[in-house]
């Protein structure tokens, strides 16, 4: 039996993986999204100044969670990330994979490369506005979100959660001190995938792709996604997590039944299709609007500079492949 644990980055909880975790659930998958000390369930904890000791007490929880033996998929987003490595490296033999989604560290990637203090700046006064919309949590959509940065729904929903239990501003400077210190290890003896967004207005994608040079591993571009993949192209992220695992399932050559070990290799396949069509189908959608909304102003530029002529549409097709490609 294996384990998926997803790890939110800083001052975040399991709340706010907005469904993904449903998403991994209705394939059959085991998940479990623990919160770190200071946010969420443990809000009332003193966060500390160490990425070692928030992963130490994660083991403890999944201690209490997951049999022994059991093998442990990790998937950690920013901040999350570099638990996820540190918790590889604290106990490589129970972990199958790492997944590495919008991170960074300190020993490969220079300060303003972690973290876009201007883009912060801009997305403080370019945030929606509104009654229930709290500030800091439109700010922090407006930021780590390409595709939703102002979704007022998502963002009340999300200021809620801010009103039901939220880091205190020590914790969450506490939070920030540990993942700007933290240096990634010299090796780890687990695989490790590292993605990132490529519309990533936080960390910068040199940070992602610092990390996949220093673990000798591709890195895996999400198309027109932001630093919050889980929210930007949930099926997207869904598909490429288990298309990657899904060769990793171990072969037999003669099963039980006397069933031929392709077969039986066959049935431990993740079925990525159907999230694969999603994903296309939102972007058909979105991208069609984006497509009207620039064909739009093109045409009125064109119809202001050629007033005289007729026949003023052009022939102008935008391009997209809403998908990923490997660096």
């Amino acid at each position: 039996m294996t384990t998926w644990v997803l790890l939110r980055g800083l001052m975040r909880d399991q709340r706010h993986w907005n469904g993904f975790d449903q998403r991994l659930r209705q394939k059959g998958l085991r998940v479990m999204t623990p919160d770190l000390p200071g946010n969420g369930t443990l809000s009332h904890e003193l966060s500390p100044l160490k990425i070692a000791d928030y992963a130490h007490v994660v083991w403890l929880q999944l201690d209490e969670q997951v049999q022994e033996g059991e093998a442990i998929y990790l998937l950690g987003l920013s901040m999350g990330g570099m638990l996820a490595l540190e918790m590889a490296r604290q106990r490589p033999w129970q972990i199958r994979h790492v997944f590495v989604l919008n991170s960074s560290a300190a020993n490969l990637s220079a300060w303003y490369q972690r973290f876009n203090l201007l883009n912060a700046l801009k997305a403080f006064f370019l945030r929606a506005r509104g009654k229930a919309l709290h500030p800091i949590e439109s700010t922090i959509v407006r930021l780590t979100s390409f595709r939703h940065r102002r979704d007022c729904g998502l963002i009340a929903e999300w200021s809620e959660f801010r009103r039901e239990s939220s880091p205190t501003v020590r914790n969450a400077w506490r939070q920030l001190w540990a993942a700007f210190q933290y240096q990634c290890p010299l090796t780890v003896e687990v695989p490790i995938s590292v993605l990132c967004g490529d519309r990533d207005a936080l960390v910068s994608m040199a940070s992602s792709k610092a990390l996949a040079q220093h673990f000798h591993t591709d890195l895996i571009v999400l198309a027109y996604c932001g630093h919050d993949a889980a929210i930007d192209a949930p099926a997207k992220l869904a598909h490429y997590l288990l298309a990657i695992v899904a060769p990793t399932k171990p072969q037999t050559e003669v099963q039980e039944d006397d069933e031929p070990a392709h077969a039986q290799y066959a049935h431990t396949q993740y079925s990525c299709n159907d999230l694969l069509e999603e994903e296309m189908a939102f972007n058909e959608a979105i991208f069609s609007v984006w497509d009207e909304k620039a064909l739009s102003i093109l045409h009125s530029k064109s119809s202001t500079m050629n007033s005289t002529k007729t026949g003023n549409s052009l022939p102008i097709r935008l391009s997209h492949d809403g998908l990923a490609y490997r660096c």
